[in-house]
């Protein structure tokens, strides 16, 4: 009975995914479901010990020529805060954004 339940699940996981690539599939996946860039885990590094807490979570990342804007949620209250991380493999301007929770 196991190996039925389980076959069903991957092939409810394949389905998923197929339908998935059917919709222009060339996305690249949310930041919270794949692992993190060096930049981003630069960031996060930096954010958790701004915040004093390793329950941190990547909202998303956005590239540009000068560096990398990382967006992530902190603590219980899950608090924004924003971080750059530059090339050279430093960061800076990190700081909890203002009002900013999620519920």
């Amino acid at each position: 009975m196991r190996h039925l339940d389980r076959f069903a699940r991957a092939a409810f996981g394949i389905a998923v995914l197929a339908a998935l690539g059917a919709c222009g599939g060339s996305e690249e996946p949310p930041a919270g479901m794949r692992p993190a860039t060096e930049a981003e885990s630069a960031c996060l590094r930096d954010i958790a010990k701004a915040a004093g807490t390793t329950d941190i979570a990547l909202i998303s990342s956005e590239s540009s020529e000068t560096g990398t804007m990382v967006k992530a949620r902190v603590g219980d209250d899950r608090t924004h805060w924003d971080c750059i991380a530059y090339p050279d493999g430093t960061t800076g301007e990190i700081m909890a954004e203002p009002h900013m929770t999620e519920g």
